[in-house]
């Protein structure tokens, strides 16, 4: 049995509605009730708690006198002037959330600090939502390259310099030894 994937027929609909910049509910008339506002709203908190946790997770790894029951204390002016607090800048700004030096930096989605017990769990969910969304890109980026092979080109890959994301292949796939190396 052979499957092929339908035509994308949606294409035509899809490029008259970017061309004319009609947004989601312009293009899909007769399929959307909503627009996708409160969506993008959505992933961009859940964007700016990632960000938060990846500086609180570099903060905690170059601070061995940092305790992580400790990091609701840390502010914005405590991170390194680095690409990873300018990430938590920008999503912090595009949410409307303090980006003042004296703010603290772990806070839920309305910008309200932690209470000193609930912070080891509020760092673990952000980690949780980072690694979802890290997973979830590199899932996408690889269905984005099967479909239209050489996109990926196109795509930025984000450094993980301390890759707390390993790709699957690298731990389903086994080495191969060599006759030489087995006689030896």
């Amino acid at each position: 049995m052979f499957l092929t994937p339908p035509p994308p027929h949606d294409s035509a609909i899809i490029n008259a509605g970017l061309a004319t910049d009609a947004g989601y509910r312009g293009t899909f008339r007769h399929e959307a009730e909503q627009d996708l506002d409160e969506l993008r709203e959505t992933f961009r908190r859940k964007a700016h708690t990632a960000a938060m946790e990846r500086a609180l997770t570099g903060l905690l790894r170059s601070r061995s006198d940092l305790e992580e029951a400790r990091v609701g204390d840390v502010v914005l002016g405590d991170l390194p002037d680095d690409e990873v607090t300018r990430s938590l800048l920008r999503r912090r700004s595009e949410i409307g959330l303090d980006t003042d030096p004296a703010s603290p930096v772990l806070v839920d989605a309305h910008g309200t600090p932690y209470a000193e017990g609930e912070v080891p769990m509020a760092l673990r969910r952000a980690r949780s939502t980072r690694i979802s969304i890290d997973g979830n890109a590199h899932f996408c980026r690889g269905l984005l390259a099967t479909r239209y092979p050489g996109s990926e080109a196109d795509q930025s890959e984000r450094p993980d310099p301390d890759r707390t994301f390993v790709p699957l292949t690298e731990i389903t796939t086994r080495p191969t030894t060599s006759t030489k190396e087995l006689s030896a």
